[in-house]
């Protein structure tokens, strides 16, 4: 039988939530993939530093000594808590907190946090904002209180505690959530689209764009985004006379990487959601650079742009990777596009689109890249400064852009997630920045 873990996180330290997918990824020569999804569902696992100190520590002792199977419950720290809005007397049945996430029901077993002392109680019933227990608490419960949902995990073969005195230690934790026992559904996108709406406009960190996700999340530019160029050319080389250069892949890739800032408990959820859509490696998402990739706009015409140059046509006008773009507006629109070619005329760059363009030169803010990607690593790793702010750090790979039906075959639907939500397919589309 699981024991209960009461412990409480140092948020000075914050708390790591790790979900893992597990992913084949095979490479041909010219830089082609086909990838494998090796796990349905994500591993889960939370890193944290604990301080115990007086009673806590030999309740910690206590309940190692108990779980010698290693199998314990923790409060998951990373869950949408309840806030306890009044003090509770000692014995007090009645908790009233400030909303009633949906995880929080009758009958039900969850923790109650308050300082650095965790509880296990036993919910009995739940009436408007307020939560009734099956028995009373032991001791006061002080305003600001945390009501979280438990988690099944096991704890590693070994726990080390730093002792600085005899009432006083802390232990770096690292606790494996049970696999199969805590499953997340992400959640569908929000669609607004009116019955006489002419262009469909999603909110949030993602929308859908020809059969793909995309991520309408910005960068924190204050931890320095990075993006490498990998040039995949080949030398070969005897070691004396001449060398020849080959370059089977016939795009160069790039690895974008960059923290993003979760304001709220939703808000990092809703970028989770992303990773597990795509199943880690597997499925593949647009991402934006969000830069201004492209040259001044000298006029906009029905489907075409005209920018200046012919530098950007010699570039990118033969690259298969560089076939989205991302109109930002000065009033805000997020104006996506497909690129059906590139020409030269007059010493300028014409652009085609698939669509209307949509807007003018003069209300071009900028222009980005969006490319077709991967994420780079099969973790996702939320870092809680606290239990509703987190930085959360992704790198992703470009790819090909191919149509999603090319690149997937007959399981496009499968492998993109579609299916989970209503099978939208937006051609065209304005999103709000």
């Amino acid at each position: 039988m699981a024991v209960f873990l009461p412990i409480v996180p140092n948020w000075q330290n914050g708390v790591r939530d790790t979900y893992e997918f597990k992913t084949d990824v095979f490479t041909t020569r010219d830089g082609s993939e086909q990838r494998r999804s090796l796990r349905v569902q994500p591993r889960r696992s939370i890193e944290a530093a604990v301080l115990l100190d007086g009673d806590r520590l030999r309740g910690f002792s206590d309940a190692l000594h108990l779980a010698r199977d290693g199998k314990v419950e923790i409060s998951d720290f990373s869950a949408d808590s309840a806030i306890l809005i009044e003090t509770v007397a000692n014995g007090g049945t009645v908790l009233t907190v400030d909303r009633v996430p949906a995880w929080l029901t009758g009958s039900m077993t969850c923790a109650l946090l308050s300082g650095r002392q965790a509880r296990k109680i036993i919910v009995d019933f739940v009436s408007g904002n307020q939560v009734v227990l099956t028995t009373g608490v032991v001791g006061s419960v002080g305003h600001g209180a945390q009501l979280l949902p438990l988690l099944p995990a096991s704890l590693g073969k070994s726990t080390t505690l730093s002792i600085y005195t005899t009432l006083a230690a802390t232990s770096a934790l690292k606790l494996d959530v049970e696999p199969g026992t805590v499953v997340r559904t992400p959640d569908p996108l929000p669609i607004d689209d009116g019955p006489d709406a002419e262009t469909t406009q999603f909110f949030g960190p993602a929308a859908i764009f020809y059969g793909r996700y995309v991520l309408l999340r910005k960068p924190n530019y204050l931890q320095q985004p990075q993006m490498v160029f990998n040039l995949a050319f080949e030398t070969v080389d005897y070691g004396r006379g001449v060398t020849k250069t080959f370059t089977p892949v016939p795009a160069i890739s790039r690895t974008l990487t960059a923290n993003y800032l979760a304001v709220s408990h939703a808000d990092a959820m809703a970028m989770l959601d992303v990773f597990l859509r795509a199943k880690g490696r597997a499925g593949e998402i647009f991402v934006s650079t969000w830069g201004n990739d492209f040259p001044p706009v000298e006029i906009v015409t029905g489907h075409n742009i005209r920018v200046t140059g012919t530098e950007f046509f010699d570039a990118y006008g033969a690259d298969n990777a560089h076939r989205s773009l991302l109109i930002r507006t000065k009033s805000g629109d997020l104006i996506p596009h497909e690129i059906t070619g590139m020409t030269t005329d007059s010493g300028d760059t014409l652009i085609a689109t698939t669509d209307l363009i949509g807007t003018t030169a003069d209300q071009i803010a900028s222009i980005s890249w969006m490319f077709v990607a991967r994420f780079a690593q099969d973790a996702f790793t939320i870092q809680w400064i606290s239990n509703g702010v987190a930085n959360i750090s992704l790198s992703f790979v470009t790819l090909a852009n191919l149509a999603s039906e090319d690149s997937f075959g007959n399981n496009w639907i499968l492998a993109t997630g579609q299916w989970r939500d209503n099978g939208q397919w937006q051609d065209g589309s304005v999103w709000q920045d």
